[in-house]
């Protein structure tokens, strides 16, 4: 759904309504009538459109657990499936089908080989600052119908939604924008 709200008396394109950074507000899995959360109830991920046609996608889990090697390449397999597992990375390209009010992302890198050159196709309504995305549904491995839904808000230049944990290892914004520690001073 478009946004012609009456504070926007122009309308403008989907397209142009996409570009900037987006921060992931909940990532949902509709599997029948049952829905889970498999990067947990408070995901944390970034969406950045750029008006030249790029995308890149980071969402994860928060609280996994850190290699006890400080060497990427000498974590045990038991870190890898953990860290994997929690963690949908890629960017590539995009395209906007404005009349179906859809976005078609194209992986050209991708944490998951399977995805590179494939067309991930979102479905896409538009409120404001709030931006959905849901897949269309897809057999799983059992052959259940499966789709995700991602509600994002867009941000400029810092987080809106205070971090459950201190993700980046660095400082980290509260709700009134004032930069705080991990010990919130």
């Amino acid at each position: 759904m478009r946004n012609t709200s009456p504070q926007d008396l122009t309308l403008k394109s989907i397209a142009s309504q996409l570009i900037g950074v987006w921060t992931l507000l909940s990532c949902t899995e509709e599997k029948g009538f049952k829905d889970t959360t498999p990067l947990g109830p408070n995901p944390v991920g970034f969406l950045v459109y750029t008006p030249d046609g790029f995308v890149s996608a980071q969402l994860m889990k928060p609280g996994r657990s850190v290699f006890q090697s400080r060497d990427w390449f000498q974590g045990t397999p038991e870190e890898y499936v953990e860290s994997g597992s929690g963690y949908i990375a890629y960017c590539g390209t995009y395209e906007v089908d404005e009349a179906n009010e859809t976005v078609t992302h194209i992986p050209i890198v991708a944490l998951l080989p399977n995805l590179i050159h494939g067309r991930q196709l979102r479905a896409i309504q538009l409120n404001g600052d709030r931006l959905t995305l849901r897949t269309a549904s897809v057999a799983d491995a059992d052959g259940a119908l499966v789709s995700s839904h991602l509600e994002w808000q867009r941000i400029d230049g810092r987080i809106l939604r205070p971090c459950p944990v201190n993700v980046f290892g660095f400082a980290k914004f509260d709700e009134k924008h004032e930069s705080k520690n991990e010990k919130g001073e």
